[in-house]
C-alpha cells in the first residue's frame, strides 16, 4: 500500500525538477540573447564609425614631382624613328587591262600585277569571252586582307543580287560593278603602302579560281 505522504513528496520533486529545467533554459536564452545583441551592437558601431569617417576630410596628397625635361643632347636621334614612305606623286599612272582567261573563262587572264607604293592604278575590266560568257566583277581588298578574307567577302555577298554581289565592307579598297558579258568598266585607285592587295570576283562560285594579287613595292 502506497504511503499517503509520498504523493506530496513526488509533486514537490516534480515541481523542483521543472523549476530547474526552466532556470536552465532561461540562462541559455539569456546567453543567446546577449550574443545576438552583441553582434547587432558591433554592427551598429561599425556603421556609425564608417559614416562618421566619411565626414572627415582626407589629407591632400602631395602632387607628384614634375620630371625635369631631358636636355636636348639626351633626346633620341631622329634616325631612330621608323621612316614613313612618302607618296609617289611623281610616278606615272599604271594602266592595266584585265579580262576572263581564254583557256579558263572562270579565271582572270591576269593573276599577278606589280606596282609601286603610292602609285595610282587605272584598271579596265573587259568582260568578254568567246565561248563561255559569264557575269563577273573585280573586287580589290585593302592591304592585309588575305585571300581567305576575300573569300569571306564573296560568301557574304552571295545573296546581294541587287548590289552586284558586292557587300558594304571596310576591307574593300576598290571595285567594279557586276559586268554582264560584253560590258567594260574602268576604275582608278591608289595603293597607299607597300604590300600585297588581293582581288577576286565575288559572283557566286567564281572566287575560288577567279582571283589574283597586286604587289606594291
Amino acid at each position: 500500500m502506497r504511503d499517503p505522504t509520498s504523493l506530496p513528496r513526488l509533486k514537490l520533486m516534480s515541481a523542483h525538477s521543472s523549476s530547474e529545467k526552466s532556470s536552465i533554459w532561461s540562462v541559455i536564452n539569456m546567453v543567446i540573447g546577449l550574443g545576438i545583441g552583441g553582434v547587432v551592437l558591433l554592427w551598429v558601431l561599425a556603421f556609425v564609425v564608417k559614416g562618421l569617417g566619411s565626414l572627415v576630410t582626407a589629407p591632400k596628397a602631395d602632387p607628384a614631382p614634375v620630371a625635369a625635361a631631358a636636355p636636348a643632347s639626351a633626346a633620341a636621334p631622329a634616325s631612330a624613328a621608323t621612316p614613313t614612305p612618302a607618296p609617289a606623286a611623281n610616278l606615272p599612272v599604271l594602266e592595266v587591262t584585265i579580262k576572263p582567261d581564254s583557256a579558263n573563262p572562270l579565271a582572270y587572264d591576269t593573276k599577278s600585277i606589280s606596282a609601286k607604293a603610292g602609285q595610282k592604278v587605272k584598271l579596265t575590266f573587259i568582260n568578254n569571252h568567246p565561248t563561255l560568257p559569264q557575269p563577273h566583277n573585280f573586287v580589290l581588298g585593302k592591304l592585309g586582307v588575305d585571300k581567305g578574307k576575300m573569300m569571306g567577302i564573296a560568301m557574304a555577298a552571295m545573296t546581294l543580287v541587287d548590289k552586284g554581289y558586292i557587300p558594304e565592307s571596310a576591307d574593300i579598297l576598290a571595285n567594279t560593278k557586276l559586268l554582264q558579258p560584253g560590258q567594260t568598266e574602268t576604275i582608278e585607285f591608289t595603293l597607299p603602302t607597300a604590300g600585297e592587295y588581293n582581288y577576286i570576283c565575288t559572283f557566286p562560285g567564281h572566287g575560288a579560281i577567279m582571283n589574283g594579287t597586286i604587289t606594291a613595292q
